[in-house]
């Protein structure tokens, strides 16, 4: 079934059958990334509630995944209100997207991206809205591996196997997924995160997305990871006094194979300040781009008065 629009972008229902991801096909490479990650998720039980809009499928030129809008009730939670962009033709991408009817400029949102490119089209849009922009542009990194995952249909798979994976310096670690509990700890070690409502998306996150951690002894968590609804790894960290063990590696070996194991597509980025991150990665066979993953965080300015 195809589907041509013309001047503006149209839902398609997440419906599998026409939601298939060889229509994405990652022809336009590393760029589409946060949409084919989201697509992946909604045919794989859409615990995010997100929908998908196209000028064309499977002939398309612009993509944008969003939330459904009865989940974007909150107008400042910004981790809520998130839309996922690629697109073949700024021009065009531009003009669908000042429309009211793609997105709600009167919310605090978060639009994210592989396109450093859109920035200078937002900034338009957002000046002649009266929003505020606040621009995150980070490196990019992706394993080639991930081109060639199958895409089975089916509720996803967000169990870990209790195994012990780590015995040294009288340290016994296994490899679990983190529980709702464990949230405010995650929470409070995310730099974009550190407020209520980013512990309410992290939770949320935990509860329908694949987590990965090392306990302790006692059962706390000292390294972990959390996947988002875009199959982004983020969130990670190991507490400070576990570092420089070679903890953090036992727990990207074990995720990685976990996720190739299951056939989820997975990608991940790092700030340019941790460069001392880059060479692990690239020695794990992570190939890295520059600015190539973007955040647009949108606030509407209050007018004046006069």
């Amino acid at each position: 079934m195809s589907l041509k629009l013309e001047g503006t972008l149209e839902i398609i229902l997440s419906n599998p059958h026409m939601l298939q991801l060889k229509n994405l096909g990652l022809r336009e490479g590393r760029e589409l990334f946060k949409v084919y990650g989201a697509i992946f998720h909604i045919i794989h039980g859409n615990p995010f509630n997100l929908e998908v809009l196209v000028d064309s499928w499977p002939d398309y030129q612009t993509v944008v995944t969003r939330p459904k809008k009865q989940e974007m009730v909150d107008k400042l939670d910004r981790y809520t209100n998130t839309y996922y962009i690629f697109t073949k033709d700024l021009q065009k991408c531009q003009q669908f997207l000042e429309s009211t009817e793609v997105i709600d400029w009167k919310q605090v949102i978060q639009i994210q991206g592989c396109q450093e490119s859109l920035d200078k089209r937002l900034r338009k849009i957002a000046a002649s809205k009266f929003l505020q922009v606040e621009h995150l542009s980070n490196v990019l990194f992706v394993k080639e591996e991930i081109l060639q995952l199958g895409t089975t249909e089916g509720k996803l798979v967000t169990t870990v196997p209790d195994t012990k994976v780590f015995e040294s310096r009288n340290l016994e670690l296994t490899f679990a997924r983190l529980n709702a509990s464990h949230a405010k700890l995650v929470n409070d070690h995310w730099e974009l995160g550190l407020n209520e409502k980013s512990l309410n998306y992290v939770i949320r996150c935990i509860q329908n997305l694949p987590t990965f951690c090392l306990l302790d002894s006692e059962g706390n968590p000292i390294s972990w990871v959390v996947m988002d609804q875009t199959g982004e790894l983020r969130m990670a960290c190991t507490l400070p006094q576990y570092r420089a063990k070679g903890i953090g590696h036992y727990l990207k070996v074990n995720t990685l194979q976990y996720l190739f194991k299951e056939n989820i597509p997975f990608f991940l980025h790092i700030a340019e300040k941790k460069k001392y991150l880059f060479r692990g990665l690239i020695q794990s066979g992570f190939h890295s781009y520059p600015h190539g993953w973007n955040q647009w965080t949108l606030t509407p300015k209050m007018k004046s008065q006069y």
